[in-house]
């Protein structure tokens, strides 16, 4: 009964994230169009810095949403949420900020390193980055944020 529980919070957690995300690449396509008028970016050297500041501005707000959406669905009433109430969800909200930092400064390594060797734009280098750090980013923040174990309830 646990695992299938940890089964769905696995689910939840990734919904959760994948809204967060698609929030953040709302705001770094829009960005990149506004830029430079389409999806393309032209080279790593004229555009890190512009790319750079459009990554922070939508992963702090896309890890502001998942975070909120995972309180309120993914780990409601269990583990660190449960036992130290509400009046600590601005610690929480800090530590899976920085918790998200770590996957979020992969992604914009990962984006960074695609656009420098196959030329790919930011906008898809990102999703790269996403699926590759996801199992990192989940582990981390049930454990450290949440204070949930990963396999019981």
């Amino acid at each position: 009964m646990a695992t299938r529980l940890a089964v769905f919070r696995v689910a939840k957690f990734a919904l959760a994230s994948g809204i967060g995300f698609l929030i953040a690449e709302a705001i770094l396509v829009l960005g990149v169009v506004l830029f430079y008028h389409g999806i393309g970016v032209p080279s790593l050297a004229s555009s890190s810095t512009a790319v750079l500041g459009l990554d922070a501005l939508a992963f702090g707000v896309g890890v502001t949403a998942a975070f909120v959406i995972n309180e309120r669905v993914t780990v409601r009433g269990t583990g660190e949420e449960r036992r130290r109430g509400k009046a600590n969800w601005l610690v929480r909200w800090g530590k899976y900020q920085l918790t998200s930092l770590l996957g979020n400064v992969l992604i914009v390594l990962i984006q960074l390193v695609l656009l420098a060797t196959v030329s790919l734009s930011p906008v898809y280098g990102s999703v790269v980055g996403a699926v590759v750090t996801y199992p990192v980013t989940y582990v981390i923040s049930m454990r450290f944020v949440w204070r949930v174990h990963l396999f019981r309830d």
